[in-house]
C-alpha cells in the first residue's frame, strides 16, 4: 500500500525539514557550523539553556530528528517516525505557544504531525485494540 501523491509530498516535506534541522544541530554540536541564535523570549531562552546544560538533550534531539526523518521517507516505517517525533512536537508546540510567541509555527508543526498520524491511523490500531488472541512474539 502506498500514499496518494499529496500525502507523500507532505510526508517528504516534513521529513526533509526534520532531516535538515537534525543535521544542522548535529553539525553545530561538533563545531562545524555556528550554533543557531534564534530570537526567543527570556523564558524560552532559559528553557533551551537548561536543555543545553544537560549535555545530552541536544545530541539526543539531533539523533531523534535524523532517525525519525529517515523513517518518514519510507511508507512502511513512517508510523515509527511519527511516534518518535510525537514527544518532540508536543514540546515544540508547548514551548512556542506558552514560552514564546511563535504559536503559528508550533501549531503548524503539530497539525502536520497530527494529519500524518491520522493518515497512518491503521498502523496504530494494534496499539489500542486487542484481538483477544495471545500471540507469541
Amino acid at each position: 500500500m502506498s500514499d496518494k501523491i499529496p500525502w507523500r509530498v507532505l510526508r517528504y516535506l516534513y521529513a526533509v525539514y526534520y532531516l535538515l534541522i537534525g543535521v544542522y544541530v548535529a553539525l553545530s554540536l561538533v563545531g562545524v557550523i555556528a550554533p543557531p541564535h534564534p530570537k526567543v523570549s527570556e523564558a524560552s531562552a532559559a528553557f533551551q539553556g537548561a536543555l543545553a546544560k544537560t549535555g545530552f538533550m541536544f545530541p539526543l534531539l539531533a539523533l531523534t530528528y535524523i532517525v525519525s526523518a529517515c523513517a518518514l521517507f519510507f511508507h512502511r516505517t513512517a508510523p515509527f517516525g511519527l511516534v518518535l517525533l510525537a514527544p518532540v512536537a508536543v514540546v515544540i508546540f508547548l514551548t512556542d505557544t506558552l514560552l514564546d510567541s511563535a504559536w503559528l509555527f508550533g501549531t503548524l508543526n503539530s497539525a502536520v504531525l497530527a494529519a500524518l498520524a491520522w493518515h497512518f491511523r491503521s498502523a496504530f490500531r494494534p496499539l489500542f485494540f486487542s484481538s483477544g488472541v495471545a500471540q507469541d512474539v
